[in-house]
């Protein structure tokens, strides 16, 4: 969310820095300005009003006193005009409030200067890594892969619960937790404290990190329905849904689209007394985001999915360094593609391709060399303030200072199934097997090599 201040004070300003990413928010900015404006004029009316009343009221107690009943009912009567009065001027207000509420929620981070103007096109590549594998064969793209080696299983997963749910088998899923475990072990190394956050959240915590309510019809949106009896009883435990109508909903959820949700709101409406930042969480979890529409090539095998997995890592920085918490961070997940030996690119996203909260983000990009492919694994954002904001995470620099906002940064460290695709297809050998990386050799009791299963769970 946007400092309402600075949006007043530099309206021209920040409505040419929101145009960098949409025309639309420009005049959404002003237009916040504009109800936020009247909002407060009506403010002060009403604390005038108030005023007013209180010393009406308190001088009809005098006159009371005084025997001059007379005068103490007229004035009576004034006071009732002016409850009347501000009852209407209240409701105004909250209507003004309100509107200035959701214009605000509806208003995207402003981009860093150093990003690009424009749209997909206009990305960047600052950085290429790693020499692409050059085979003396002919080899086999992660599908092939996956059906010969006896990996993951897409035909049950789209009898369990439809396409984009792929069932990990055997090997494929000791590698997936394999790489699960190694990236965690890494970033606890590098000082990330291990977070196991909940995979469920009220919608106050996407509302927090920015995907509410722009991008709530790419979530998964979960009701729980509850039935009450006649005879249940308040409990000081029970949520309020619970204690009113015989039926119910308590309350409702979101699946969580990454781990950045939960491990961002960690702090919400929290101040904290004079941290030692940056504080540094990396977390694992499942994730959900719908994915609609066909696309092609785009969309076999694990590719896009509607449930993946994945570790995030995020810091709640001190303004005057997030910049280069932001740098430390993306290679801290760069790190993780060197030690596994794999080609990769790093993305500057410019100003309309970037997330709704990012001021500026890289996309990390792992090359599968068997479908000639760059495929994002990691998007690593400084949000600044804005979601300390929406959140209200606020710090105390120093005790007793006044509360300030920190800027909360997050990157994947790295996303899952893609970078299964990568290994798969980069260390697959002439015979159709893979080599297991050396990192992830401990994660298999000292495995080399990933061969077709002599017996196991068949595919159908």
């Amino acid at each position: 969310m946007l400092d309402r201040k600075l949006l007043r004070d530099n309206l021209e300003t920040m409505q040419a820095a929101l145009a960098r990413r949409g025309v639309q928010f420009a005049a959404l900015a002003e237009r916040l300005v504009a109800i936020d404006e009247q909002r407060r004029k009506a403010q002060l009316e009403l604390d005038t009003l108030r005023a007013e009343k209180n010393a009406a009221s308190k001088q009809i107690g005098q006159l009371m006193i005084a025997g001059q009943r007379d005068e103490a009912t007229e004035l009576k009567r004034h006071v009732a005009h002016l409850d009347d009065l501000l009852a209407s001027m209240e409701r105004e207000h909250a209507e003004m409030a309100a509107e200035a509420d959701t214009l605000a929620l509806e208003l995207p981070n402003l981009p860093c200067e150093s990003i690009p103007t424009g749209g997909e096109e206009a990305a960047v590549i600052v950085k290429q890594w790693g020499e692409p594998r050059k085979f003396d064969f002919t080899p086999l793209d992660h599908l092939a892969l996956c059906a010969r080696l006896n990996l993951v299983n897409f035909e049950a997963g789209a009898r369990l619960a439809g396409s984009g749910f792929p069932v990990m088998v055997g090997l494929g899923a000791q590698l997936q937790r394999a790489l699960i475990n190694f990236m965690l072990d890494q970033h606890i190394a590098h000082g990330y404290t291990e977070i196991r956050p909940p995979f469920v959240v009220a919608p106050r915590c996407p509302l927090g990190t920015g995907q509410l309510p722009k991008f709530g019809a790419e979530m998964y949106h979960v009701q729980v329905a509850v039935q009450l009896t006649a005879d249940t009883l308040p409990s000081p435990t029970m949520p309020p849904s619970l204690t009113g109508e015989p039926v119910g909903r308590w309350p409702d959820y979101y699946l969580i689209p990454t781990a950045e949700v939960p491990v961002v709101n960690y702090y919400r409406e929290q101040i904290l007394e004079a941290p030692r930042l940056p504080l540094k969480f990396c977390a694992y979890s499942p994730c959900w985001r719908v994915e609609g529409g066909s696309y092609g090539k785009e969309a076999r095998g694990l590719t896009r999915l509607h449930q993946f997995e994945k570790v995030e890592l995020v810091r709640v920085a001190d303004p005057q360094h997030s910049w280069e918490d932001h740098e430390e961070m993306t290679a801290e997940a760069e790190g993780i593609l060197e030690l596994l030996g794999l080609a990769y690119r790093r993305k500057l996203l410019p100003s309309g391709d970037m997330a709704f909260a990012s001021a500026k983000t890289y996309d990390l990009e792992v090359l599968c060399p068997a479908e000639d492919a760059w495929r994002e694994v990691s998007s690593a954002s400084n949000t600044t303030d804005w979601q300390a904001r929406r959140a209200n995470i606020r710090y105390r620099p120093e005790r007793g200072a006044k509360p300030e906002f920190p800027h909360m940064l997050n990157a994947s460290g790295l996303a899952l199934p893609r970078l299964v695709i990568a290994v798969l297809e980069t260390y697959q050998t002439a015979a159709g097997n893979v080599a297991v990386p050396a990192p992830l050799q401990p994660y298999f009791g000292g495995l080399k090599l990933l061969t077709p299963p002599d017996s196991g769970v068949p595919f159908i």
